[in-house]
């Protein structure tokens, strides 16, 4: 070897020495750039808080005073010091960290309360809701729920008594059989006027499908009507609207609009989400030909909204002798909010009478979803008898049936056959638990049907599309009886 080699050959095995020495220096960063999380478990999911705490410190500051009353036994082994943590203010005393005296929830430093009690997160909602109450007449606190007790403790996998669970497994799976003696029937409508490009352009085209089907089904079922106006369309639970928007394209083909019959929408929703689909509605309509659309987006829980009083910011263009149309649609509404717009309905339709509003419903279709959010006492009245009457469900085993609704959508484990049970504790493979998901599921869609019928509604619950499509494929489609 010659010595120029060997020189290249040294400065080549001193260039990888350093690469490998700044490599393993990257990997294993300097004390002061080591990040401390806290360690405090949720109950809930028994998973990590991870919130960013000091050093020598193991608990955030959120949960050291929650960690006392910790089922856990790991994080309720708290010493005094991490339970009672101090520092010294500039003036050299003592500062203790105190519950907030607004939202005991959470801690602050003793000197801060005053300051912070000014500003803290609990004290901007509540001067929201107030405000909310005092210039927005369609908003009133729990007026969809004013028979109802109150919230539901939320409870956790820890207080499940398994032996019970397997317990009423098979007498509400019999119980299913012998009343159902059919599957819903599966009506799946391709609707695609109006609707032409958004099939073009997509190639995972499960929601349009969805969408499609469900616009069909409002047509099928003479919720909307050829070249008649709709009135108000008010999408519950909408999200980015993305639903309205797509119904809004297919009536501009479908439905003859006018001055005297334009498109109105009432978009509610708890949240304000971004990328809203707002102004492209109003655009769709102007590319349509279609003039004098009205759209309203309201910041509302469905349990605080008093529909009556939003619908009359409509009377504007609309005839006051004249009777005003409203239909409500929703695609993959939650089960609490399935619930509250049950209600929602119903005490609207109580309202008009009461105050002798020209009003008129002229139907609504709720995709339904997520019954394991479900709420015992959100249920309408009736619902709760009829799972009471046939089933054996009441407020004490609730917890057992709402957990199997996940059943029917959780999935197989890709590493897993249907066949496999997953170590579950009940021993039932996947196949069998999402069939039994699917009973379940069945038993409180069908209280719904029957609650709302004891108030004199026309129902029909419906499969709208493949479960290949969507694994929450039912839909409650709602009018007044003829």
């Amino acid at each position: 070897m010659s010595k120029v080699e060997e020189l290249k050959r040294n400065e080549q095995g001193t260039t990888s020495s350093k690469r490998q020495r700044t490599d393993v220096l990257k990997k294993t960063p300097p004390e002061s750039k080591v990040i401390y999380k806290c360690s405090f478990i949720k109950p809930k999911n028994n998973k990590k808080c991870g919130l960013q705490v000091r050093k020598g410190q193991k608990y955030c500051f959120a949960h050291i005073n929650l960690v006392g009353r910790s089922e856990n036994t790991e994080s309720s082994k708290v010493s005094d010091v991490e339970s009672d943590i101090t520092r010294i203010s500039k003036k050299g005393e003592i500062v203790k960290r105190v519950k907030c005296t607004v939202d005991p929830s959470h801690t602050v430093w003793e000197d801060h309360l005053s300051k912070h009690v000014k500003i803290c997160n609990m004290v901007k909602k509540k001067n929201e809701v107030e405000e909310k109450e005092k210039t927005c007449p369609w908003f009133r606190i729990n007026y969809n729920v004013r028979d109802a007790k109150g919230e539901e403790v939320n409870v956790t996998s820890k207080d499940i008594d398994h032996d019970e669970w397997k317990r009423w497994i098979p007498k509400w799976t019999l119980q299913h059989d012998l009343i159902f003696l059919e599957e819903l029937p599966l009506k799946n409508i391709e609707f695609k006027d109006g609707l032409e490009e958004r099939f073009a352009e997509l190639s995972n085209q499960k929601h349009i499908r969805q969408q499609s089907s469900l616009i069909g089904q409002l047509i099928e079922h003479e919720i909307v009507v050829k070249d008649a106006d709709p009135g108000v369309v008010i999408e519950f639970g909408c999200g980015r609207a993305e639903f309205t928007r797509y119904f809004n394209k297919a009536m501009g083909r479908y439905l003859d609009h006018s001055l005297d019959n334009s498109a109105k929408y009432l978009l509610v929703d708890r949240d304000n989400p971004r990328l809203k689909f707002d102004k492209k509605i109003v655009h769709d309509s102007a590319e349509a030909e279609i003039s004098g659309v009205k759209l309203e987006r309201l910041k509302v829980d469905i349990k605080d909204l008093k529909l009556i009083e939003s619908l009359k910011s409509f009377r504007e263009n609309n005839d006051g002798n004249s009777v005003m149309r409203y239909i409500g649609i929703s695609k993959h509404l939650c089960g609490v909010a399935t619930d509250l717009t049950l209600r929602c309905l119903i005490n609207t339709s109580k309202d008009y009478e009461t105050e002798k509003e020209r009003l008129k419903f002229g139907g609504c279709l709720v995709a339904m979803c997520c019954r394991h959010c479900c709420k015992y006492d959100w249920l309408l009245c009736e619902s709760k008898s009829y799972l009471k009457e046939n089933f054996g469900i009441d407020e004490t085993n609730f917890v057992y049936f709402r957990k199997m609704f996940a059943w029917a959508t959780s999935g197989v484990n890709p590493q897993m056959s249907k066949t496999d049970t997953g170590d579950h504790f009940t021993g039932l493979s996947f196949e069998e638990r999402e069939k039994i998901g699917l009973k379940m599921r069945r038993i409180l869609d069908e209280s719904r049907k029957y609650a709302m019928e004891q108030k004199g509604f026309d129902v029909q619950i419906v499969r709208y599309v493949e479960r290949e499509v969507s694994l929450e494929n039912n839909c409650i489609i709602i009018k007044n009886c003829k």
